[in-house]
């Protein structure tokens, strides 16, 4: 359904210009199927009334919501990342926020938890890249997966929606059939404790699973995180 909704929308300029300066291609944005948050009540509730035309049912899809009595879709305005099982069929989205005040809260899960035939979003793994390989990276966010597995030849990347959630992460890695597990998490990780605790706890649940190697991959601290690193590395090529 969320596949159908995306060809109903487009990408502002505004965000297409964040999305090629990470990196990506033109064509490599229209394939992922980036697309921006309609930024007005009457394009959110067009879009609900279209897919409902469609015969889609909204009830429990998270995102959308009734507003006296009439279907729309809730959200911050930003660009909606498309987050993938090894299938690449979409599990759920996230929205690179316009507008944030804490920078680490820019990525937002489409989602209408508490809201009138509204329902969460869960905290889904995002898989990106060759799925054929036996060795994946593992970092957080699927923006980030998507840009380093670009620059990186289409490396595999696996991505969690953030360094607590770890559900489903077994079972992602174990379906890929990989043989090793490279940790490519943010160089936050040295300046903050939480998060390094976090890290080392993601750490312990992956090395349990019997039959993976697991090593950490390290790079100039001065790039935060290892699309950052992949960008500059290939600025400088």
């Amino acid at each position: 359904m969320y596949s159908d909704m995306l060809d109903h929308l487009t990408l502002l300029p505004k965000h297409r210009d964040n999305l090629l300066e990470r990196g990506l291609s033109e064509a490599r944005i229209e394939r992922n199927q980036y697309r921006s948050m309609p930024e007005t009540d009457r394009g959110r509730r067009l879009l609900a009334s279209l897919l409902l035309a469609r015969g889609y049912d909204l009830q429990g899809l998270p995102g959308f919501r009734t507003y006296y009595g009439e279907w729309t879709l809730s959200g911050p305005n930003g660009f909606l990342i498309p987050v993938r099982d090894q299938h690449g069929l979409i599990q759920g989205l996230k929205i690179r926020l316009d507008q944030e005040k804490h920078p680490d809260r820019k990525y937002r899960w489409l989602s209408s938890r508490n809201m009138p035939g509204g329902t969460r979003s869960y905290s889904w793994v995002h898989i990106t890249g060759d799925t054929s390989c036996k060795r994946a990276f593992l970092t957080e966010g699927p923006l980030k997966g998507d840009v380093a597995s670009f620059l990186a030849g289409d490396a595999l990347f696996v991505c969690i929606g953030g360094v607590n959630a770890l559900g489903g992460l077994t079972d992602a890695l174990r379906s890929l059939g990989v043989r090793e597990v490279v940790e490519a998490m943010d160089m936050d990780q040295n300046t903050n404790q939480q998060v390094r605790s976090a890290i080392q706890a993601m750490r312990r649940e992956v090395q349990k699973i019997p039959g993976i190697r697991y090593s950490k991959y390290t790079w100039n601290p001065a790039y935060k995180g290892v699309d950052d690193y992949f960008l500059s590395r290939a600025a400088a090529m």
